[in-house]
């Protein structure tokens, strides 16, 4: 889950204690869930009290769902006057992105990550590290003519999945080509010995697609059939395109066109219309105002935590990475909600506090910095736009003062908050003005460590087939950052971490070591939450001088 997610948690909460529901669903509507222009009152107050912005009732039973009222939040976060504090950047409904009139040899300019993922490219134009592999489980009797009229469908409705990046003169710009049928050759494997190995074979092979921006389109769309009712659905996509959210909007709009062709509205934006409303934007006293902001928060020239490691850090970095696994017990899922609950928190902040009393005390430090992904798209007209909006925002935390934990998530929930309505600075800017020349050597400059909470998917239906399942795992052989913590929500008191790490770093013995450490930390720390984070017995066992073993000890 995205930074975007953390206000649509908050306000999750609100419903939760105002109507009396337990949880409020993806799609919920706060009318159908008993909510009415009182209720709305009170809304505002806890908002206003809570979150620090006034946003009104009307607009709130306007927006009437989750992920509106979320939007609708977002935006009044990110709307306080120009000023150190403040992003300068009003966000009213007239500001925002409109479609562009089309005109005979228009040429948008990149966004900024498009921009960032062009140049990374270019600079190895082999590299697959910015592919995102999605394969769709599809169980039942599949039309595979259907399925191909509505994957084409979905290409005609979003012009960045047809779009390339040709720079005749060494500036790219978007080229959108006309709709045309999308290729989907069908590997069948249903005679192998064993179909299932066989298609994630496949499947990787897809992942390992090299696409040439400059000439080709940015996705590969191969089907594999295991047996007559089995089928995998292989997408693969280059991150300029698409970003998570994207790819979970794709495949609901895939399976709503293959059960109804032309049923669904035309998008109200294009990807390029974002594209050239971003740069517009972020300019003059708007990106003054984000800078000075940034500035304030992580001062001039910030350098990332320094963190132990098993072997030296290469001169140049590989991106070879390994994945270590497990689900925490249920009981510790269901502790850590309960603590949360009482904290005024959620569980997503409860995680990401752990993971800083885990790397403080690892690396002995007290002001720790970790990188989340910001979903862009706290405005209502960017909820449903299929593109790369996604942007890294560093979250600083402090530990001066031995906190304990319950003031650590304190901390972070305002630091969070913070970063979540001055999330528009893309970080390639942020490094640019912050980061001096001889920092940005360091190709991660601000920050080394990568944390995301992704809630439970909820799956795309498909007309006729049975329950269809998305997996958006991808390789586990490469790594952007030292260490990236991903945890997972996987139904009920399901919940699964994932850390992937730089193996040029770190071995497979100190994956499992912090692992092991982050979960006792989660433990110990619900059950005495104002007991200093430092003196917990899981935080002191990787202080510095602590005898551990590494995989260069074996």
């Amino acid at each position: 889950m995205t930074s975007g997610g953390f206000v649509a948690e908050e306000l999750a909460r609100f419903w939760s204690e105002l109507l009396g529901v337990p949880e409020a669903e993806p799609g919920a509507r706060f009318t159908a869930l008993g909510g009415d222009g009182a209720t709305a009152e009170r809304l505002v107050e806890r908002i206003d009290e809570e979150l620090g912005v006034r946003v009104s009732a009307a607009e709130l039973l306007d927006a009437d769902t989750l992920e509106a009222m979320a939007a609708a939040v977002g935006s009044a976060m990110r709307a306080p006057a120009s000023g150190p504090g403040g992003s300068g950047t009003a966000a009213s409904p007239s500001d925002g992105p409109r479609p562009l009139p089309d005109g005979p040899g228009d040429r948008p300019a990149l966004s900024f990550a498009q921009q960032r993922l062009w140049f990374m490219q270019q600079i190895d134009p082999e590299s697959t590290l910015y592919n995102v592999p999605t394969v769709l489980h599809l169980r039942g009797s599949l039309d595979r003519a259907a399925l191909g009229r509505a994957l084409d469908a979905l290409v005609a409705r979003h012009g960045v999945l047809r779009t390339t990046y040709p720079a005749p003169a060494g500036v790219p710009h978007q080229l959108i080509a006309p709709p045309a049928p999308v290729p989907l050759p069908c590997s069948d494997v249903s005679g192998a010995g064993d179909p299932e190995a066989e298609a994630r074979r496949i499947a990787a092979e897809e992942a390992r697609r090299v696409f040439d921006l400059a000439a080709g389109p940015p996705l590969a769309a191969r089907l594999v059939r295991l047996a007559p009712d089995d089928h995998r659905l292989v997408l693969t996509f280059h991150h300029i395109s698409v970003d998570g959210a994207s790819v979970e909007l794709l495949v609901h709009e895939l399976g709503a066109l293959y059960g109804a062709p032309g049923g669904l509205p035309a998008p109200a934006l294009q990807y390029a219309d974002f594209a050239v409303w971003q740069r517009d934007r972020l300019a003059g006293e708007a990106l003054d105002a984000l800078v000075a902001h940034w500035r304030s928060v992580l001062g001039d020239d910030p350098r990332a935590t320094e963190l132990p490691t098993d072997g030296s850090r290469p001169r140049q970095k590989s991106f070879r990475g390994a994945v270590a696994r497990r689900f925490l017990a249920p009981e510790l899922v269901r502790a850590v909600r309960g603590f949360a609950r009482d904290a005024r928190a959620t569980a997503n902040m409860t995680h990401l506090a752990a993971l800083y009393a885990l790397l403080a005390g690892w690396s002995g430090a007290d002001d720790v910095t970790v990188g989340i992904p910001a979903a862009g798209r706290s405005r209502a007209e960017l909820q449903d736009l299929v593109g790369c909006l996604i942007n890294m925002v560093p979250v600083r935390a402090r530990l001066d003062g031995a906190p304990g934990f319950r003031t650590l998530v304190g901390r972070t929930r305002t630091a969070v908050l913070d970063a979540v309505a001055h999330q528009d600075l893309p970080f390639d800017k942020l490094v640019e003005a912050l980061v001096s020349r001889r920092g940005r050597g360091d190709f991660l400059p601000v920050f080394r460590v990568m944390f995301s909470y992704l809630g439970e998917r909820r799956p795309p239906v498909f007309a006729g087939l049975g329950p269809c399942a998305l997996d958006l795992t991808g390789p586990q052989d490469t790594a952007k950052y030292d260490l990236s913590l991903y945890v997972e929500e996987r139904g009920g008191d399901a919940v699964e971490l994932s850390l992937e790490y730089d193996t040029d770093l770190y071995g497979a013995a100190t994956a499992a070591l912090l692992l092991d450490a982050y979960e006792g930390i989660l433990a110990q720390a619900v059950a005495a939450p104002d007991e200093p984070v430092a003196a917990l017995p899981a935080a002191r066992a990787l202080a510095p001088g602590h005898e551990r073993k590494t995989d260069l000890d074996r």
